[in-house]
């Protein structure tokens, strides 16, 4: 691992690690020693990039005023490198979400999408002429704060500009057909980029000469979008990304109508869903972690919340080398996360709105906490069960929590007890990683969904098994 401890450059710059490496040069995080901030130094090496070239990537940036787009402070050379100096963006590449996380849910992908046909808006009505970005690709769009940001400029250049390209450059798979042939580059080139980037969040890989759609991740209104966007004629694609969004935008329209209950609330509304352990080890965290990446997917601003003491959240941005940001919150496989802090620190309020807070064993807290949902994570084990009965029957538990059973011994269905008070019993497959959903967590994950959301009528007593379609009754119902 490379140090830099002693590295300053310029007299005011010490950098602090790589942020990431490309074909142009390398990216540091580096610390401003007056200031105080963080900023992004592009270095590019001499030998692969004359100066004119590397000025016309800040000049772009320069005319261009947007929160989705970094700042340029500043350009420096030495006697082998170029440097660009630009506002540091904390986030996670979609390259890097999709290969935490898995594909995304088609709401999530629609939401991400419509920002980013809004940013490469921006550059196509940049005056007086438009900017095309021509690499377009997930490693160069940025999660910040659940918001889209688009970094490394190096190849875009001025529309004009484009008919006398001797070079063409472009990421496999996200390229669109023209920029490998002498054809002419326009607007339309960029909406090939955005489709193949819709395509790739939605099913993990990037589309082939004729692009597959799988019925299960996409529906025929989304299809007929990425059709239009890939299609090798230019001219059969729409006509501008101001266009494209508001086709992704009609998408959502209708995706919303099929929202329902208590996740339809203004926006502005925090909804809370309080999660509990009936004994250490139960495994509360992880399903905690794992029911907020589940509504992530689904399209939801959410926000994992520590209100125990394990410290799993800074254990685990210690191991991703995740960095907090100003609220204090960590975005660790994707999922923002926010540790568990000492009442005298004092903190922004965050931009979430849904909210799965994780009590560990703390039934007092959790049982007192006035929230929308409430989930009680319990052991299947022979063993287990008598600590299993004192907390589904703990005389102060909430009416109407779920109740799931994790890692789930399917053997032990009708011995497990059953809550005392209206409620709705889940039966939890094993689940190596919480951060992504195989097809039997998924089904349990979509049957809580439906009960926290009010979609089912409630004092149904149910348990379902990891077998689609059974359904058991714990002992005493």
């Amino acid at each position: 691992m490379e140090r830099f401890e002693n590295t300053i450059l310029f007299g005011k710059y010490q950098l602090c690690r790589i942020l990431g490496r490309g074909r142009s040069g390398t990216v540091y995080l580096a610390k401003h020693k007056d200031l105080e901030e963080y900023r992004a130094i592009k270095q590019v090496a001499k030998a692969c990039v004359d100066a004119g070239q590397f000025r016309k990537e800040a000049l772009i940036l320069k005319c261009i005023r947007h929160p989705g787009i970094p700042v340029v402070y500043d350009l420096e050379e030495d006697e082998d490198f170029c440097y660009l100096i630009e506002e540091f963006l904390e986030g996670d590449s979609l390259y890097a979400l999709v290969s935490d996380m898995g594909h995304f849910s088609k709401a999530m992908t629609v939401r991400y999408g419509i920002q980013i046909c809004h940013l490469v808006n921006i550059l196509h009505s940049a005056r007086p002429t438009p900017i095309l970005y021509l690499d377009l690709q997930p490693r160069n769009l940025l999660v910040c704060e659940d918001t889209i940001k688009l970094v490394d400029f190096d190849h875009a250049i001025h529309l004009e500009e484009a008919k006398h390209l001797t070079k063409r450059y472009g990421t496999i798979g996200c390229a669109a057909p023209e920029q490998y042939t002498g054809a002419i580059l326009n607007e339309r080139t960029d909406i090939y980029a955005i489709g193949a980037v819709l395509y790739y969040m939605l099913t993990g890989d990037f589309p082939g000469k004729t692009p597959v759609y799988p019925k299960e991740k996409i529906d025929r209104s989304l299809a007929r979008v990425l059709y239009s966007c890939l299609k090798e004629n230019p001219k059969e694609r729409y006509e501008s990304a101001d266009q494209l969004g508001r086709a992704l935008e009609q998408v959502q329209r209708q995706m919303e109508k099929r929202k329902a209950g208590v996740f339809r609330r203004e926006p502005e509304s925090s909804l809370v869903i309080a999660v509990a352990g009936a004994f250490a080890g139960v495994g509360t965290t992880h399903v905690a972690m794992g029911f907020a990446a589940y509504l992530q997917r689904k399209g939801l601003s959410v926000l994992y919340e520590e209100r125990n003491e394990s410290g799993a959240v800074r254990q685990m941005a210690g191991w991703k080398k995740s960095p907090v940001n100003r609220f204090g919150i960590y975005r660790i496989c994707g999922l923002p996360m926010l540790p568990l802090y000492g009442k005298a620190v004092k903190l922004e309020p965050h931009p979430y709105n849904v909210v799965v807070q994780d009590y560990g064993v703390s039934f007092e807290q959790f049982s007192q906490r006035k929230a929308d949902g409430y989930m009680l994570i319990c052991g299947s084990k022979p063993w287990q069960l008598e600590a299993v009965r004192y907390a589904i029957q703990f005389p102060e538990s909430p009416p109407g929590m779920a109740v799931i059973y994790n890692q789930f011994c399917r053997q032990l269905a009708e011995k497990l007890p059953g809550p005392a008070k209206e409620a709705e019993c889940f039966l939890m497959p094993d689940c190596p990683n919480p951060f992504v959903c195989t097809g039997e967590v998924q089904k349990v994950y979509d049957e809580l969904f439906l009960s926290l959301t009010g979609k089912r009528t409630g004092g149904v007593l149910r348990v379902l098994s990891e077998r689609a379609g059974r359904i058991f009754a714990p002992k005493g119902f």
